[in-house]
């Protein structure tokens, strides 16, 4: 089974992007919208946020579904793509969401509706991060060196560049509350800015493959997780990086944190979780690639991935047995 990040990047084209003019939200280009299909929330999904009362997931074929108690989803109507959607992410009432052909659409209501902000398929680029520091800042990164940054909440696009010499694909950003940025990369691709964004440099790993997906763990420490299950963590503000043995072969796609219990996700069914004591690997019954993984109440968390939404642990806490 391909790794889930794989399955992701599969419909973009291996040929580097090319500076072409990008489309806005104003642009006269017809939109396709993603059509609306009964299976659309048991279809491959790519992450999920919080938004309001609101779950909001996204994924393949542009579909967007919602759900107040991850059991019961609905497709959302009228999103302007049928692009895959790998990534989206809520900063108070408002979403934003992307993927596939340099996609950025918007919500103003809590994922039911949307509008397209930025659409460039001739980049043959894919967004796989999205982060806003709040309504009005952003940047999206991902495939071939990828970085757009907005200053109006989307309104507008410009290209930056995080390394000027390589287009290694960009993974996933985290940031401190000082404006530290870390960016997981591909092949052991990863950087670290001091000024927010305006400049980066190379951080050194150790690890030279793809670094999946990142997180600040509740310690304050960077967390890197990726390729063949290898994860590695810098408690120095990336001065220096140590691997975690998890003891598991599977790639790893998704992570999150509550009440001092770390949940990782990949390939497979594979879910470790950790309490700092090291890894404890559990095999999901569902046994499918998982790309991101959500805090729920009661100590629960969401997995999304193939086949839709998914619970850890599995029955109302009793566990995977």
């Amino acid at each position: 089974m391909a790794p889930i990040r794989t399955l992701a990047s599969a419909l973009v084209l291996v040929l580097p992007g090319l500076a072409a003019l990008a489309f806005s939200a104003d642009s006269p280009v017809d939109i396709e919208y993603a059509e609306i299909q009964p299976l659309a929330p048991e279809s491959m999904l790519l992450d999920v946020t919080r938004s309001g009362d609101r779950l909001v997931a996204v994924g393949e074929r542009g579909h967007v579904a919602w759900s107040t108690d991850g059991e019961t989803w609905q497709q959302a109507d009228n999103v302007p793509t049928r692009s895959t959607l790998t990534t989206v992410v809520a900063v108070g009432d408002r979403l934003w969401a992307a993927g596939h052909d340099a996609v950025i659409i918007t919500s103003g209501d809590h994922g039911r509706t949307w509008s397209r902000q930025f659409f460039d398929p001739e980049r043959q680029q894919a967004v796989m991060d999205l982060f806003f520091t709040d309504p009005e800042n952003g940047v999206a990164i991902g495939s071939y060196g990828l970085y757009l940054v907005t200053r109006d909440g989307g309104g507008s696009w410009e290209d930056g560049v995080v390394d000027e010499e390589n287009e290694y694909h960009l993974n996933a950003m985290i940031r401190f509350p000082d404006g530290l940025r870390l960016i997981a990369g591909e092949a052991g691709y990863s950087y670290r800015s001091f000024d927010d964004g305006e400049s980066w440099e190379l951080l050194e790993l150790p690890y030279a493959g793809s670094m999946w997906g990142a997180i600040i763990s509740a310690r304050g420490c960077a967390v890197f997780f990726g390729l063949r299950g290898h994860l590695i963590q810098s408690c120095d503000r990336g001065d220096t990086w140590v691997e975690l043995a998890t003891n598991s072969q599977s790639s790893l796609s998704g992570a999150a944190e509550q009440q001092g219990l770390m949940v990782i996700a990949g390939n497979s069914g594979t879910v470790l979780t950790w309490a700092g004591g090291g890894f404890t690997e559990h095999k999901h019954s569902s046994g499918v690639d998982f790309a991101a993984v959500l805090p729920l109440s009661g100590g629960r968390f969401l997995l999304v991935g193939e086949e839709g939404a998914h619970f850890f642990p599995e029955n109302n806490g009793t566990g995977d047995g």
